[in-house]
């Protein structure tokens, strides 16, 4: 058939793998946290020591739909305070209050009120995995179509996705749908993957058009022994003991977690900041954006041509 550009056998999908309330107020057009998670506080500065405060534009990503194409949100969470929404489920037998708590996680640390980065910004839910946090790549692929179908008719153009998924060996139809993204004007950012190896080795991880986040430790900015690396990484992130929400029915609501699945949000939030501050750019053009703001030269551990490149938030 002329229209089918490819056909591939389709593969298993799966998540990369006390309370507290923060002080914030506003001077001018910043907005400061002045008692900040770690990740946070460390992504707003080019270099340790810490200042104990985030400091990021007052927009805080207003107006920037954030998809968390993940394993579904708890959408009535405190962090959210009622920005996060349901946009479609695509995986098989998903039932709606049945959710793996990745997802929820992510969206937290990409866009909660205290505990995330774009803290104005739209969240809306693409639920690709089941309550075991497992799909498949065509999960993946109706999820993002779903996407790229909402941007498209939607008045809001202001989109960034966040992906912290993977599937081995690498699948040309995913990254075929990712810049399918990436050409209709949507941003994406996504996970290295936790396996210690090339990220290259993995998709949406190997996509060229995504914005690929590897992880960096808490207590300093080396890699992560987890985080996977290679040239198919854009740039590193926090990913070691990031503090997030849950669903309610869990413990206190919040959790803390390792992974590049955490680093990647951050990015995300950072891209809807970018966009709600200086207004929205073609992703290739956004991304050289955020790679001219990352900090370098602090990244330690770096191997197999991985980018020596630490996120930073815009100033205000």
């Amino acid at each position: 058939m002329k229209n089918v550009k490819l056909v591939e056998e389709e593969k298993k999908v799966k998540v990369d793998a006390p309370q507290r309330f923060n002080k914030r107020y506003f001077i001018n057009k910043r907005a400061e946290d002045d008692d900040p998670l770690t990740d946070l506080d460390r992504i707003d500065q080019a270099k340790r020591p810490l200042d104990g405060k985030f400091i990021y534009p007052d927009s805080a990503g207003k107006g920037v739909n954030i998809f968390i194409v993940d394993s579904g949100i708890f959408l009535t969470h405190e962090q959210f305070d009622g920005r996060a929404k349901f946009g479609g489920a695509f995986c098989k037998n998903c039932k709606r209050d049945d959710i793996d708590r990745h997802g929820t996680f992510v969206a937290s640390v990409a866009a909660g009120n205290t505990v995330g980065v774009a803290r104005k910004a739209n969240i809306i839910d693409v639920r690709v995995l089941n309550a075991k946090g497992e799909g498949s790549t065509s999960n993946m692929i109706e999820g993002l179509s779903f996407v790229i179908d909402q941007h498209k008719n939607g008045k809001n153009k202001n989109s960034v996705i966040n992906m912290s998924l993977g599937v081995v060996p690498v699948s040309r139809a995913l990254n075929d749908v990712v810049k399918e993204v990436t050409d209709a004007g949507i941003h994406i950012a996504v996970s290295a993957g936790n396996d210690s190896e090339d990220a290259c080795g993995q998709s949406p991880a190997s996509a060229p058009s995504a914005i690929t986040v590897g992880a960096t430790e808490k207590t300093s900015d080396a890699v992560t022994d987890f985080s996977n690396i290679g040239k198919c990484v854009d740039i590193f992130a926090p990913g070691r003991q990031i503090f997030g929400a849950i669903p309610a029915a869990e413990n206190d609501d919040y959790l803390v977690l390792n992974g590049t699945s955490f680093s990647s949000p951050l990015v995300a939030g950072t891209l809807a900041l970018l966009i709600s501050k200086s207004s929205n750019k073609p992703p290739a053009e956004l991304t050289k954006d955020l790679i001219k703001l990352s900090t370098k030269g602090v990244v330690t551990g770096l191997k197999k041509g991985s980018p020596d490149a630490f996120l930073r938030t815009p100033a205000p």
